[in-house]
């Protein structure tokens, strides 16, 4: 027989052990989530899923080469002093290709990838619309801008050294030869050509176009 002062149930307590050693069940991200109806949470913002609701109106999302992650909010203004400044009414998040149901308005769109530019953009939605965008690499965007600043260098300290030798009345022989700067700034605006357009094709943007009505 058990003495009066041991615990007479002892399952209680290996019950309890294994409900605190169960792993949590896991949240399903909206893009993962099955169609379900809008809630909102206590008095946070409404949020946005794959599920049509009264005054929202479908966006859909992609981007050329690569799934980007994409955070949606929309704001509206308050008037209140006791809340100054724009808060939050909707908010929601996919990974593109993927198509949210989101309210009317302009809305605030911030993407990201692994090796991409981040991306933070307003668009405004009115009705069913498409959203294409970019994906611009930041490691060649930063060779554009490194090449474009390079060749900008080479070109205006040799203009300037030139300039300077004349300004200063040094000897012919002293001074910067005319094929020496012919040569100098065509290297300068050949490394800027060969930036330029990389920071062109990698610059961030969207291409916005309306989706047919269905």
């Amino acid at each position: 027989m058990l003495p009066a002062t041991m615990d007479p149930l002892p399952s209680r307590y290996a019950a309890f052990a294994l409900m605190l050693a169960a792993p949590l069940p896991a949240q399903a991200q909206p893009w993962l989530a099955p169609p379900r109806p809008a809630v909102r949470l206590g008095n946070g913002p409404l949020l946005l899923d794959e599920q049509p609701a009264p005054g929202r109106v479908p966006l859909r999302l992609r981007s050329p080469s690569r799934p980007q992650h994409v955070v949606i909010e929309a704001r509206s203004a308050v008037v209140s002093a006791t809340q100054p400044g724009p808060i939050l009414r909707a908010a929601g998040a996919c990974n593109t290709p993927c198509l949210l149901w989101v309210p009317r308005g302009t809305l605030r769109l911030r993407s990201t990838a692994p090796g991409l530019r981040s991306t933070d953009l307003d668009i405004d939605v009115d009705a069913a619309t498409s959203v294409e965008l970019r994906a611009p690499s930041s490691a060649l965007f930063n060779v554009g801008t490194g090449l474009t600043a390079l060749g900008a260098t080479v070109m205006i300290a040799t203009a300037s050294v030139a300039l300077a030798q004349q300004i200063n009345g040094a000897a012919p022989d002293d001074q910067l030869r005319p094929t020496a700067a012919i040569g100098l700034s065509l290297l300068g605006a050949l490394i800027m050509g060969a930036g330029i357009p990389l920071l062109v094709v990698h610059r961030t943007g969207y291409r916005q176009a309306a989706l047919p009505q269905r």
